[in-house]
């Protein structure tokens, strides 16, 4: 009796979640599995007019376009990973916005819930790598020229942790670049001849070169956790790229990550780094 009493309790306590879209943003920041105090707690810092903390950056009150409140008796978790995982909430979940904030049109009169504005975000930005080093020495130079800090996850002490615990603890970044360069080659299993335990030669000729397996991991980790707004993929020659990452700024280069100089400093410059050249 004690379990099924824990059980519905536990179904019926609901979860709420926040899509907040600003000005300087391309896309909309999430925050997930808030109770319904810690919810209320934000939306009266947001109405005092008071910095609020998210992540490794501050939102202060300035310039949010609106603000919407999602409820659901799931954690979010349960709908997806990466930046789905916020559109299938608010695309299935029930929209409670209306039980905490005012239309935006009756809130920009009253002032009620002031808007939020990014401020410069961590000076720690996450270097994404695979075998050429080459291209990671050069990011990193460009970027402590930029005043910035790189974060490369082997650099790092492990602290007897596994890679994915010490990844999340090196995660708490402003910003992420992933460097997809041609270490793998990999074509379709469709031409391996299984009774001949031999690849058709016609099959080579599907060959892609390929970055390596952990670098598309933890491309996809850093879209999940910083939002697509705050990954940026630099790409060596053509080397094939994942097929379901859009929204991402994707910059390529042919020999040397220097040509790319100016598009990432204007993409920094737009994530709301000050840069200069």
């Amino acid at each position: 009796m004690s379990k099924l009493i824990l059980t519905i309790i536990e179904f019926e306590m609901p979860y709420y979640h926040l899509r907040i879209k600003q000005k300087n943003r391309r896309g909309p920041v999430y925050i997930y599995d808030q109770s319904k105090k810690m919810l209320e707690a934000f939306l009266a810092t947001a109405r005092k007019g008071l910095d609020v903390s998210y992540w490794d950056y501050w939102l202060e009150p300035e310039s949010i376009t609106d603000i919407e409140v999602a409820k659901t008796y799931k954690k979010s978790d349960n709908y997806g990973i990466g930046f789905m995982k916020g559109e299938n909430i608010f695309s299935e979940a029930k929209n409670v916005t209306s039980q905490f904030i005012k239309k935006p049109i009756e809130r920009a009169k009253s002032q009620e819930i002031l808007p939020l504005k990014v401020r410069t975000p961590s000076r720690n930005v996450f270097i994404v790598h695979g075998k050429d080093k080459t291209s990671l020495k050069e990011l990193k130079t460009m970027l402590r020229e930029f005043k910035l800090n790189p974060i490369v996850l082997h650099e790092q002490p492990s602290g007897s942790r596994t890679i994915v615990e010490k990844l999340e603890k090196y995660s708490n970044v402003g910003y992420a670049f992933v460097i997809l360069t041609p270490d793998d080659i990999a074509g379709s299993r469709h031409k391996y001849d299984r009774q001949l335990k031999k690849i058709d030669i016609r099959a080579i000729e599907d060959w892609r070169e390929r970055a390596r397996q952990n670098v598309i991991l933890e491309f996809g980790y850093f879209m999940g956790l910083l939002g697509r707004d705050r990954v940026c993929c630099l790409y060596k020659g053509d080397v094939e790229l994942p097929s379901d990452m859009h929204g991402i700024v994707y910059i390529p280069f042919k020999d040397s990550v220097n040509e790319t100089r100016d598009k990432i400093a204007k993409e920094l410059k737009a994530a709301g780094y000050e840069i200069r050249l």
